[in-house]
């Protein structure tokens, strides 16, 4: 059953804390999904910093620390995203206030340039507004999922092409679902044919554990294909996102923890989606393993310390 097998609990290298945005995304090009954190408050270096730690090392060096050609600023949506090509994320930032343009504009600092250059700083065909959700496809193009203020009193999905530099639309589409917000609404991973599958990651007022409810772009966002419960209970203490983790056709269900942690550390948690069509081959599960028994570990480590100091 989908999202039901928890394939990955893991205390990570990162300490807690809550100063920007944390996701995942190939930060060296092997395709691997690394944990990455891009701090845009408290910085050392007085720019917008990126920190990353690969998969590989089981999320427990730092392999990426580093400040950007951004200067520090909180006017809109910062995320990671393959935008040259090269199979490396880079840093975008989409910024939907206090523009000098008076449009939503995109920016973009490539990963070849260690995220000190940009390679894109464009107006869009997008004015400002904050009712909902920016981000952005695979291929590039700027996705709106306008979660409030709809005239259709439905989630609403709208596009501007990369191809056009963003000053065309290419999508203004009424999805299936009924305007709320009680969780995480974001976009699939992988497109599904132009575009991406539309998710819903419901965290409260749930029947009991955390929902995944999504629409198909083949379909014009109209037909759900899945209304899932998960392995999940419900809890707000960090960022949902669906991650292509184990690069199967639908992307799995991850939880990085970045508050209220047994470890003291930023955790990772990741139920899968319960496909296994090999798409690209499923990860190396004996790499998964080395992970959760790496956290499992330090948590009976810590239980026999906090055992004895009580006995002391």
């Amino acid at each position: 059953m989908a999202f039901q097998n928890p394939i990955l609990s893991a205390s990570t290298v990162f300490d807690v804390e809550d100063n920007g945005v944390w996701s995942f995304a190939d930060l060296n090009g092997d395709g691997n999904q690394d944990l990455v954190y891009i701090k845009i408050r408290n910085t050392g270096t007085g720019r917008i910093e990126v920190h990353g730690s690969y998969m590989e090392s089981g999320f427990q060096q730092h392999n990426v620390a580093t400040g950007t050609a951004f200067a520090i600023e909180d006017n809109g949506t910062w995320l990671m995203q393959d935008w040259t090509g090269d199979r490396k994320a880079d840093l975008v930032y989409i910024k939907t206030r206090n523009t000098g343009a008076g449009t939503v504009e995109l920016h973009v600092a490539d990963a070849a340039s260690g995220y000190q250059n940009f390679v894109l700083q464009t107006s869009t065909c997008f004015g400002c507004e904050d009712n909902g959700v920016w981000t952005m496809t695979r291929k590039g193009d700027l996705v709106f999922i306008k979660t409030r203020n709809c005239d259709s009193n439905m989630i609403e999905y709208h596009v501007a092409s990369k191809a056009s530099n963003y000053q065309q639309f290419t999508v203004h589409a009424v999805t299936d679902f009924g305007v709320e917000d009680n969780g995480t609404w974001c976009l699939a991973p992988n497109c599904d044919g132009d575009f991406a599958d539309l998710y819903y990651i419901k965290t409260r007022n749930t029947g009991g554990m955390v929902e995944i409810h999504a629409v198909s772009a083949s379909s014009e966002w109209k037909n759900r294909f899945i209304a899932a419960a998960t392995s999940f209970a419900p809890e707000d203490n960090g960022q949902w996102l669906m991650v292509d983790f184990t690069r199967q056709r639908r992307p799995d269900l991850a939880y990085i923890k970045t508050k209220s942690t047994g470890t003291g550390k930023v955790e990772v948690h990741i139920a899968e989606n319960g496909e296994h069509d090999n798409r690209e081959g499923v990860r190396d599960r004996s790499l998964i393993g080395m992970i959760y028994g790496a956290f499992h570990g330090h948590r009976l480590e810590q239980a026999a310390l906090d055992h004895h100091k009580r006995a002391g």
